[in-house]
C-alpha cells in the first residue's frame, strides 16, 4: 500500500509551477485544463474498510478531515480506494492534489472555491496528499477558513504529522475531525491478505513473525513478506526476524535486494532518490535500454514502484488530435525502499561501484551537453564525492544562481568539508552561495581562503589589460568579485576594488578565450560592479553595468542573478530621478520572482518592493489626513552588504512615520544612530548624504525649526551643493517669515540644483510660485508652477506639489488656476488630487511640537489618561477654537467646556493653553 509521489484527479492541479500552454494560451494547471488520475491501485490491493467507514463519517459534511500517519501507513492508497469504491457520486466531484511548496494561498484558494458539479451536494471534496508539505501561508489560509467559514470547504488532508491548526473550537463544533494512525494500522485479516502474494509457505510461524514485527505498518508488512518469501528457508528467516531488535528496514535491506535480479538492483541503486523517474531518465542513468521494462516489472508488485500520471495533460492530447492518448508514464519509488537503497549505498561493494560508475558516466554526458541540473544531487546520492567536487568547481555558479542544486552545494560543504578543502576550485561557488543567502561570516571565510591562494600564486591570477596574457581568467574574475564583496563590508577600499574589477572585466571581454573561460563568473562580477557604482553615485555607469550583467546572465541561464540584477537596476533608475521607469523594472522583476522558476530569492523581492513603495509614494493621489497606524511594511529584509538598500530602508521608515502623522518619529529615525559605520551620515557618498540632509530639512520645516534648517544648509554648502543649500535657505527664510529672502533663495536653488533625488529644482519652483503669488505676481507664479509640473511629468513625482511654503498661497489654489489655463493631463491630475486638501505644512501643525516646546522640560513622566471628551476639547484647543466655538462643535454649553478645560489642565499640570499644547505634543496626545 504505497504512496505514489504525485497523483491527481481530472479536476486537480498538477504538482508543478503554472506555465501557460504555448499552443492554446490556457494555463494547464487550472482545474478545467488538467487531466490526471487518482493513485493507481495495485492488483493485490486490500480494501481498508475500517478506514473507509471513518472517512465516510468524517467527510459527510463541510469542514476539514485530517488523516495522520507515518510514511508507508497506507494513507494515499486507502483514500484512493475509498474514493473509487464509493462510485461516481463521490469520485466524479472529488479533487486530488499533491502538496508541495508551489501551492500558494492564491492557487489553493482557487481550488477550494471551485463550485460543485451538483448544487445539491455538500460541495466538492478536495483531497490533499502529503499535506505536511504545504507552505505555512497556505496552512494559515486553511486555519482561517476553518475558524471563520468552515462551510466554504470540504477538505481531506493526508499528512505524516499533525498540522498547526487551531483544534479546540473546530473539534467541539464538529468542523475538524482527526483520524490517526491506529485506524490506518492493518488488522490481522488485512495483514494476512497483504502477505499472500509474496509468501511461498503456509507455515503459521512465518505469518506470525511478520505480523509481530510489522505491527500493522502496511509497507513493513509487504516488505517483510517479500523478504521472507524470497528466503531459502522462510521459517528460519522468520525466526531470525523474531529474535532481532533492529528496525525492519535495516533487517530486510539485504533480503529485499537478494530477491531482486541484478538488473533490478542496479536500476534501484541508480534511480532511487529521483522523484519521480521516467523510463528515459532510468535508461540514461542505468545505461540499460530496458530500464523502462524493469520499472514496469517492479510496479507490478504494488509496493516497490508506483506508476504516476505522465507530464502531458488530456488537454494537450486533445489539442494534438488524440484525446485518448496515454501520457508518458512516470514512476515513484516508495520512500521506504529509497531508504533501503540509501543504507545500501553506504556500504561499498561491487554492485555499488558499478552503479556509481554508471551514474558518473551519465552526469558527464549531461555536463558535456550543457545540462547540469541535478548532476550534483545524483553524485552525492551515489557517494561519488570526487566527481561531485569536480562538478561543483566547474558548474557551481550555475547551481547557486539558476536551479535547485544550490541546496546540494550547502549539503556538500557541510557534510564533506575535507573534499572542499582539497579542491580550491570549489571555494568560489561555496563563497557565492554563502554571500547570496547573507551568511556574511561564511562568505568572508571562503573569500579569505581565495585571497590567500591568490597571494601564494601571485602573478598568475590576473589578466593583462590588452589581453596579451590570460593565464587564468576565471580566477582573476573570482578574485575581483571577492574583493568587491569585502569592499562592500568595509574591509578594503571600495574605489581600489572597483577599479581592479573594471580592469579585469575589460581585459576578459577583449579576449575571446578569456571571455569563454570566465563566462559563468563574468555576470556576477559585472553585477557587483554595478552595485558598487550605485553606492558611490556613478548612476549612468551603474545602469550600463546592470544592462550588461542582465545580458550575460540571460545568456548563461542564471535566472536568480537576472532577477536580482533587475532589482538593482530599478534602484538605479529611482536614484537617477526616473521613478516611473524604476517602478516598471521592479514590477517586471517581481513577476520573474513570482514565476516559481527561480530556486530561492531572499532579498531581491524586498528590494523590488522598496523601489515600488518609494516610486509610487510620490505619485498622486495622496491621503487627506495622517493615518492613525503605520502603513504595512513593503519589505524590510536587506543583505548586509547591500548598503544602498539599507540606506533607503531608513528613508522609507521615516516617510512611513510621516504618513502615520508623527514628525517626531520621522526625525528620530533620520537623526538616530545606525549600526554600520558605512551608513553614518559623514561616511555616506555625496549623493546619498544630500538625500538624507534634504529629508531632515523637510522634517525640520514641518517642525518649524529654523536652527536645524540653518545647520543643514551649512552642511550642504560645506559639501559644495549650492543649489540644494539654497533650497534649504529658502525654507529657513520662509519659516521665520521673510518672504522676499525666501523667494530669492528658491530662485537661486532653481538655477544651481544638481541632484535628481529629490527633485530640488521642482521643489524650489513650486515654493517660489507660492511666494510670488502671495507677493502680488500671479502670472510669474503660474509660469514657475508650470515649469515645475513639466519637470515632474515624466517621472510622476508629485512631492513638490504638496505645499511646503508657509508664507505663500496654498498650493491647491495655484494648481486649480494653472489647470484652468494649462491643458497638460499631469497638471489636471495634480489639481484633482490636491482639491480640498490642506498643504502638508499645515497638515502637521496641530500635532507637531514646536522647537521651543521640544526643548522645554515636561513635568509629566507618563502620558495622562484623558477621557474621550477631554481629547475632543484638546483637539479643538489645538485648532485655536474659542470656548464658544468648542461648545458649538461639541453641542455643549460654554460652562461645560470650561469644566473640561479645567480638568484637562489639571491632568496635564499646566495653567494656560500654550503649556497644555506643548505637553500634549510632547506626549503625542495630538
Amino acid at each position: 500500500m504505497q504512496r505514489p509521489a504525485s497523483t491527481h484527479h481530472p479536476a486537480s492541479v498538477p504538482n508543478r509551477p503554472s506555465v501557460p500552454n504555448q499552443a492554446t494560451g490556457q494555463d494547464p494547471t487550472s482545474p478545467a485544463a488538467t487531466a490526471a488520475r487518482f493513485p493507481r491501485l495495485p492488483r493485490s490491493y486490500v480494501p481498508r474498510r475500517r478506514l473507509w467507514q471513518r472517512l465516510d463519517e468524517a467527510t459527510s459534511s463541510h469542514g476539514v478531515t485530517l488523516l495522520v500517519g507515518p510514511v508507508g501507513a497506507g494513507k494515499t492508497l486507502g483514500i484512493s480506494g475509498w474514493l473509487q469504491s464509493r462510485g461516481p457520486e463521490l469520485s466524479d466531484d472529488a479533487v486530488w492534489l499533491h502538496a508541495d511548496a508551489g501551492w500558494t494561498p492564491d492557487r489553493f484558494r482557487r481550488v477550494l472555491d471551485e463550485p460543485a458539479a451538483d448544487a445539491s451536494s455538500p460541495g466538492p471534496l478536495v483531497v490533499v496528499d502529503d499535506a505536511h508539505a504545504l507552505p505555512s501561508a497556505t496552512l494559515r489560509l486553511i486555519d482561517d477558513r476553518l475558524l471563520e467559514a468552515p462551510d466554504s470547504m470540504r477538505l481531506l488532508l493526508a499528512s505524516r504529522w499533525d498540522l498547526p491548526l487551531n483544534r479546540l473550537v473546530p473539534e467541539l463544533l464538529g468542523h475538524l475531525t482527526t483520524i490517526r494512525g491506529h485506524v490506518l494500522r492493518a488488522d490481522r485479516s488485512e495483514a494476512t491478505a497483504l502477505t499472500e502474494p509474496y509468501l511461498r509457505t503456509t507455515e503459521p510461524s512465518v505469518l506470525e513473525a511478520i505480523i509481530e514485527r510489522a505491527q500493522g505498518w502496511c509497507a513493513a508488512v509487504v516488505l517483510t513478506a517479500r523478504a521472507l518469501g524470497g528466503a531459502p528457508d522462510p521459517v528460519e528467516a522468520a525466526r531470525r526476524l523474531s529474535e532481532g531488535d533492529t528496525p525492519v528496514a535495516d533487517q530486510i535491506a539485504s533480503e529485499v535486494f537478494a530477491t531482486l535480479t541484478n538488473r533490478q538492483r542496479h536500476l534501484l541503486l541508480c534511480v532511487a532518490g529521483e522523484d519521480p523517474v521516467d523510463p528515459e531518465t532510468a535508461r540514461h542513468l542505468t545505461n540499460d535500454a530496458n530500464a523502462g521494462d524493469l520499472l514496469t516489472e517492479l510496479e507490478a508488485t504494488g509496493l516497490l514502484v508506483s506508476r504516476l500520471p505522465g507530464r502531458s495533460s488530456a488537454l494537450d492530447a486533445s489539442h494534438a488530435g488524440d484525446a485518448s492518448a496515454d501520457p508518458a508514464p512516470r514512476f515513484a519509488i516508495h520512500p521506504l525502499l529509497t531508504e533501503v537503497v540509501r543504507r545500501r549505498l553506504s556500504v561499498d561493494g561491487v554492485d555499488i561501484a558499478q552503479a556509481r560508475a554508471t551514474v558518473v558516466r551519465a552526469v558527464n554526458l549531461d555536463l558535456t551537453g550543457g545540462h547540469s541540473r541535478l548532476t550534483l544531487a545524483r553524485l552525492l546520492r551515489l557517494h561519488a564525492f570526487d566527481a561531485a567536487a569536480d562538478v561543483l568547481a566547474s558548474d557551481g555558479v550555475h547551481m547557486v544562481l539558476s536551479h535547485g542544486d544550490g541546496s546540494k552545494v550547502v549539503e556538500f560543504t557541510r557534510t564533506h568539508p575535507d573534499m572542499v578543502e582539497e579542491h580550491p576550485a570549489t571555494w568560489f561557488p561555496v563563497a557565492l552561495d554563502r554571500w547570496f543567502v547573507n551568511d556574511v561570516e561564511g562568505a568572508r571565510h571562503w573569500a579569505g581562503r581565495i585571497l590567500e591562494a591568490a597571494g601564494r600564486e601571485r602573478g598568475t591570477w590576473h589578466v593583462e589589460p590588452r589581453g596579451r596574457h590570460v593565464p587564468d581568467a576565471t580566477k582573476a574574475a573570482q578574485l575581483a568579485c571577492v574583493r568587491l564583496w569585502r569592499a562592500r563590508l568595509g574591509l578594503e577600499p571600495l574605489y581600489a576594488a572597483l577599479g581592479n574589477a573594471q580592469r579585469v572585466v575589460a581585459a576578459i571581454r577583449n579576449h575571446p578565450q578569456a571571455a569563454e573561460a570566465a563566462a559563468s563568473v563574468l555576470p556576477v562580477v559585472v553585477t557587483e560592479i554595478g552595485v558598487a557604482q550605485n553606492w558611490i553615485g556613478e548612476l549612468s555607469e551603474a545602469e550600463a553595468s546592470f544592462t550588461l550583467a542582465l545580458s550575460l546572465a540571460r545568456n548563461q541561464g542564471l535566472s536568480a542573478l537576472e532577477a536580482s540584477c533587475m532589482t538593482h537596476l530599478a534602484f538605479t533608475q529611482l536614484m537617477a530621478g526616473r521613478e516611473r521607469a524604476a517602478v516598471e523594472v521592479a514590477t517586471e522583476a517581481l513577476s520573474m520572482l513570482g514565476s516559481g522558476e527561480i530556486w530561492r530569492m531572499e532579498f531581491a523581492p524586498s528590494r523590488a518592493a522598496l523601489v515600488m513603495f518609494l516610486g509610487t509614494q510620490v505619485s498622486p493621489p495622496w491621503s487627506t489626513e495622517p493615518i492613525s497606524e503605520p502603513l504595512p511594511e513593503t519589505g524590510s529584509r536587506a543583505h548586509r552588504g547591500d548598503l544602498t538598500t539599507r540606506f533607503w530602508l531608513r528613508i522609507r521608515d521615516a516617510r512611513l512615520a510621516l504618513t502615520a502623522g508623527s514628525v517626531a518619529d520621522a526625525k528620530r529615525i533620520l537623526e538616530g544612530p545606525v549600526d554600520d559605520a558605512q551608513l553614518q551620515e559623514e561616511q555616506l557618498p555625496e549623493h546619498l548624504r544630500v538625500v538624507l540632509l534634504l529629508e531632515e530639512a523637510f522634517v525640520a520645516d514641518l517642525s518649524a525649526d529654523p536652527d536645524l534648517l540653518r545647520r543643514i544648509e551649512a552642511e550642504l554648502r560645506q559639501i559644495g551643493v549650492l543649489g540644494e543649500a539654497g533650497f534649504v535657505a529658502g525654507l529657513t527664510a520662509d519659516c521665520i517669515g521673510d518672504r522676499r529672502a525666501a523667494e530669492a533663495a528658491f530662485s537661486a536653488a532653481d538655477a544651481d540644483a544638481v541632484f535628481s533625488q529629490p527633485p530640488t529644482r521642482a521643489f524650489s519652483l513650486a515654493c517660489q510660485a507660492q511666494l510670488l503669488d502671495a507677493l502680488g505676481e500671479p502670472a510669474q507664479a503660474l509660469e514657475l508652477l508650470a515649469q515645475a509640473a513639466a519637470l515632474t511629468e515624466v517621472r510622476r513625482n508629485a512631492g513638490p506639489f504638496l505645499g511646503w511654503c508657509r508664507q505663500g498661497t496654498p498650493i491647491q489654489t495655484l494648481l486649480q488656476r494653472l489647470a484652468a489655463e494649462n491643458s497638460s493631463p499631469w497638471v489636471s491630475e495634480l489639481a484633482a488630487a490636491g482639491q480640498g486638501k490642506p498643504d502638508v505644512i499645515r497638515l502637521f501643525e496641530t500635532s507637531t511640537a514646536l522647537r521651543h516646546e521640544a526643548r522645554e522640560p515636561v513635568g509629566l513622566l507618563v502620558p495622562p489618561a484623558l477621557s474621550p471628551r477631554e481629547r475632543e476639547v484638546l483637539s479643538e484647543l489645538a485648532r485655536g477654537a474659542t470656548y464658544a466655538d468648542i461648545g458649538a462643535a461639541l453641542f455643549v454649553s460654554e460652562n461645560t467646556v470650561k469644566t473640561h478645560v479645567s480638568s484637562l489642565y489639571g491632568k496635564l499640570g499646566v495653567s494656560r493653553r500654550s503649556e497644555a499644547l506643548a505637553v500634549a505634543r510632547a506626549h503625542l496626545l495630538l
